[in-house]
């Protein structure tokens, strides 16, 4: 369960943001869109931010990637010395001594962790780990490191001995999580069930071999699919080697000298996906299933939320957070509509589930799908740097129009399209053409 993220100096993200799922008093969806974390924490189950191109709305989820990344990866893949891909802002010189920041407020195992890190190119500049457990007040410290001096709490044993295996491009989290430590798995778990998509390079092939191998999420698939009336009845997926004859004759030898290469090995496979649509005689009776592949007959929209189904339908089984760059993209507004409300709904989402996105789609700016603390809005200055904000920070009745009211910039966070002049002098006059 996520709680609050902070960036600091991270590609348009110049001063500290601070983006929180945390429920504000108000008592709009209280009985869905919210839920209860802790005894004194209320978390939000959804929520989505809004911005003009280039606000940096995205940029926010990068920061997300780029934590999960470092965290999987530094300890056991990254070279001593090699640097760390991290992008600082780049329009300030303000910036370009000083470290990104990334810390994240999580739940996990009934514990509240608090986990962050500094980094620049070359090294980790700080980097600290803190709990709370159930029955505390007042959170504890596990570890805090500064440069190559380390303070190592009580409760985090698992960390001691662990300081000068620790590359100063590698986090100490990471060392520890690959010695088994106990609590630093815990936290790197966390970080490896946090799934960032992008809704405009979902490809709906990644799904192919779950649904082989895994019935109930193609049934789960099935009754979404059904939910969304895309008129999907079953789903085939069938995998078949690869045969020389179906290829271009120019990829004949190339193919022949790849298998020589593979020697005794199994001959590569490809996974067709099919979707089976009712057929209907001339009196509207169904009298067979007819098959559309996936590649060549079923439409963008169907091939985008098929791609999303597999994430949505994975978080929602295991209560994880579910990260969507661009959702609406390809996707008629109330297939949109659907995947938040899955996320809202007590019924489909019993395990509290979290879904994270951002959207042009106005659409969906309504009071009978959000609370004023699930709309957030990113805006870029004049100086190229993004800022970070929710509607509940603006004095906005509970029956005002959402939607409306952004569009005509009250809330900011649109872009400021200037006044079109068009030299007419330079259009084709009547009986012009074009092409002379």
């Amino acid at each position: 369960m996520l709680i609050q993220l902070k960036v600091a100096n991270f590609l348009s993200i110049k001063d500290e943001v601070t983006f929180s799922m945390v429920a504000s008093g108000i008592k709009e969806h209280i009985d869905t869109n919210v839920f209860n974390a802790r005894k004194d924490l209320k978390l939000l189950k959804s929520a989505g931010i809004y911005g003009a191109n280039a606000s940096g709305k995205s940029n926010l989820f990068q920061a997300m990637k780029f934590m999960r990344y470092f965290i999987l990866n530094s300890s056991k893949n990254m070279q001593s010395g090699e640097k760390i891909r991290v992008e600082r802002f780049k329009l300030s010189s303000e910036t370009d001594s000083k470290a990104s920041l990334f810390e994240i407020i999580f739940i996990s195992d009934n514990k509240r962790y608090r986990y962050g890190f500094e980094v620049n190119p070359s090294n980790v500049v700080s980097e600290w780990l803190y709990y709370l457990l159930p029955s505390k007040k007042k959170e504890e410290m596990l570890f805090y490191r500064e440069d190559d001096q380390y303070e190592l709490g009580k409760a985090f044993t698992e960390g001691k001995g662990l300081e000068s295996k620790t590359r100063k491009n590698a986090l100490f989290l990471s060392v520890a999580a690959q010695f088994n430590g106990a609590i630093s798995e815990n936290v790197v778990t966390w970080f490896t069930n946090l799934s960032v998509v992008s809704g405009l390079n979902q490809r709906y092939e990644i799904m192919s071999d779950l649904l082989v191998e895994n019935k109930n999420l193609k049934n789960k698939i099935l009754e979404y699919l059904k939910i969304a009336d895309m008129g999907i009845e079953d789903i085939v997926v069938e995998k078949q080697q690869v045969d020389i004859e179906t290829m271009p004759k120019e990829m004949h030898d190339i193919f022949k000298a790849v298998k020589t290469l593979m020697e005794n090995q199994e001959v590569p496979t490809v996974t067709s996906i099919k979707m089976l649509h009712k057929k209907y005689d001339t009196d509207n009776k169904v009298i067979s299933l007819e098959q559309f592949d996936m590649e060549r007959s079923e439409s963008e929209g169907t091939k985008k939320l098929f791609s999303l189904l597999a994430p949505v339908v994975n978080s929602l089984a295991l209560g994880t957070i579910l990260v969507v760059d661009e959702l609406d993209s390809s996707l008629h507004p109330l297939i949109t509509l659907l995947i938040i409300q899955l996320f809202n709904s007590n019924q489909y989402n019993p395990l509290n589930a979290q879904l994270i996105f951002n959207t042009h789609d106005t659409n969906l700016l309504s009071k009978k799908t959000f609370r004023r603390d699930q709309i957030w809005f990113a805006e870029r200055n004049k100086f190229g740097a993004s800022t970070l904000y929710s509607l509940i920070e603006f004095n906005v009745r509970y029956d005002a129009s959402f939607e409306k009211d952004y569009l005509q910039g009250r809330y900011g966070s649109i872009p400021f399209i200037g006044k079109l002049d068009f030299d007419c002098e330079l259009l084709p006059g009547e009986g012009d053409s074009l092409g002379d």
